[in-house]
């Protein structure tokens, strides 16, 4: 009954939020969403279209102080040119019926749908090979955007047609939270008590149990639950790689992940410590000498540092049976080894060491194959894209590191 009624609620706020939008004025100003607040693709757009954008820019957020905090720490606003608006609030769902253009990552004020004249694009938060991410158990897009940000093409190729983008919607241009590699630094680890002095690897497991959220109930995406301990799994793995390769591992929990990651003899990393110590995620990401993953998306944007990937992935038939692969091959073309024995994990631990060299042609194969999209200045292009598409009322500015180029 809940579950029904909260459909019923997201259907009725689609309506009037899509009716608002039609009658509003559109008005030269850029919303920007995330979740979590400091959500990296959201915090990117944000330091990038505070530099060029010559209008206002406001970042819709659900606490106001907490998100001064992120972005003074980020130092993606060094001008104050971000307006921080409570999501939900008259003010913000304002904002965003009359913006000439929308970012964000998981749909806003219950995904009203595209209308004329406002440009919506979903920066989403991933990109990777899950099934059923943008579309509901009928086929139906979940969120509708006029543009999808993708960090591959053959991935972006799926979710595209998935959400029912339109022609041309599709912007393979990477993730803007791996522009955050290049901010990367030793000082990131002092301050989450990580020893720098000593080569870690970073365990980013996707979750199988989901918490849920808002109107939205929890889930499991593993068929019949999650019948695999793969804490035990990795338990053995963080044994092995700290015994005999003195490899720390650092583990980031998935925020909605349902279930904890608690590993003994592994350092956590949550949300919240990373806010505390003023580190962006993908700060940390960049610091790491190898990653263990699953079904997550960060893979991809690991494969622009160029360092070794493995896979976690022991209840890889209950997760085929339940949410699935998009597309159905996407195991087949994973650039590194799923970890299933010792002598996996052993295999990975001794390319980590030896800096990826072992693994590097597989990586290469496996960023061909999936049309991979890397490089610096990922929000960047993003607002070259749209520019491009004519989305802005007024142009926005050249990038100051363009300008001093041109004065050389």
């Amino acid at each position: 009954m809940n579950s029904r009624l909260s459909k019923i609620a997201r259907r009725v706020q689609r309506a009037l939020v899509r009716g608002i939008m039609a009658v509003a004025p559109k008005r030269p100003h850029l919303v920007i969403n995330g979740f979590p607040v400091d959500e990296g693709n959201a915090v990117e757009m944000l330091r990038a279209s505070a530099e060029r954008y010559p209008g206002t820019v406001y970042w819709l957020v659900p606490e106001v102080d907490e998100a001064h905090g992120v972005l003074e720490a980020s130092g993606a606003d060094p001008d104050r040119r971000v307006v921080i608006v409570p999501h939900r609030s008259f003010v913000g769902l304002w904002r965003f019926a009359t913006a000439e253009v929308s970012m964000f990552t998981h749909g806003l004020f219950g995904n009203p749908g595209r209308v004329p004249r406002k440009t919506m694009v979903n920066l989403w938060h991933g990109g990777g090979f899950k099934g059923n991410i943008m579309s509901d158990e009928r086929g139906r897009p979940t969120i509708s955007s006029d543009y999808l940000v993708a960090s591959t093409r053959k991935f972006g190729v799926a979710r595209a047609r998935e959400c029912r983008l339109p022609a041309d919607g599709l912007l393979v241009t990477g993730n803007p939270r791996i522009d955050q590699f290049a901010r990367s630094g030793s000082a990131a680890l002092d301050r989450l008590g990580i020893d720098r002095a000593r080569p870690f690897v970073l365990w980013m497991p996707t979750f199988r149990r989901n918490k849920g959220r808002g109107l939205t109930a929890g889930w499991s995406d593993v068929a019949g639950g999650s019948a695999v301990d793969v804490n035990a799994v990795m338990a053995g793995c963080v044994e092995l790689l700290a015994r005999e390769y003195d490899l720390a591992v650092v583990v980031k929990p998935h925020p909605q992940d349902g279930e904890s990651r608690s590993i003994p003899g592994a350092i956590v990393v949550t949300n919240e410590s990373l806010r505390d110590a003023g580190v962006q995620l993908y700060e940390l990401i960049g610091e790491a000498s190898g990653l263990l993953t699953d079904y997550s998306s960060v893979w991809i944007d690991f494969l622009a540092l160029d360092r070794p990937i493995a896979f976690v992935v022991p209840d890889e038939a209950g997760y085929a049976a339940g949410r699935g692969f998009d597309p159905p091959d996407a195991l087949d073309w994973l650039p590194g080894p799923k970890v299933a024995d010792e002598a996996a994990v052993r295999a990975f631990a001794d390319d980590v060491l030896a800096g990826g060299r072992a693994s590097a042609d597989r990586r290469r194969e496996v960023a061909d194959e999936i049309g991979h999209a890397g490089g610096p200045g990922v929000a960047h292009r993003i607002l070259d894209e749209l520019q491009a598409r004519g989305v802005f009322i007024r142009p926005i500015r050249p990038r100051a590191s363009t300008v001093a180029d041109d004065g050389d």
